[in-house]
């Protein structure tokens, strides 16, 4: 079993993470706990999962473009970036 104290942190640092913007070797730590624990990569496919989709939603049509860009708003303001 993990520890509770350290996949707290590393949950926390999922967005960066994805977003390519830890340092290596934070990038390197949480790849590595990814790799054994079961709970926190669950949280990591979610999350993959959820970016993707956003990803995706530009083709969708303009009919979404609003929910896009609250979307898109939300993740900046949380500090993550939609290339």
């Amino acid at each position: 079993m993990q520890n509770p104290e350290i996949c707290r942190e590393i949950v926390r640092q999922l967005w960066p993470f994805l977003d390519g913007a830890l340092p290596d070797d934070l990038q390197a730590r949480v790849s590595d706990h990814l790799a054994g624990c079961v709970n926190c990569r669950s949280h990591y496919d979610f999350e993959r999962a959820f970016l993707e989709a956003v990803r995706a939603s530009s083709n969708f049509g303009d009919e979404f473009e609003p929910l896009r860009a609250r979307v898109l708003a939300a993740l900046a303001a949380e500090g993550m970036s939609i290339p």
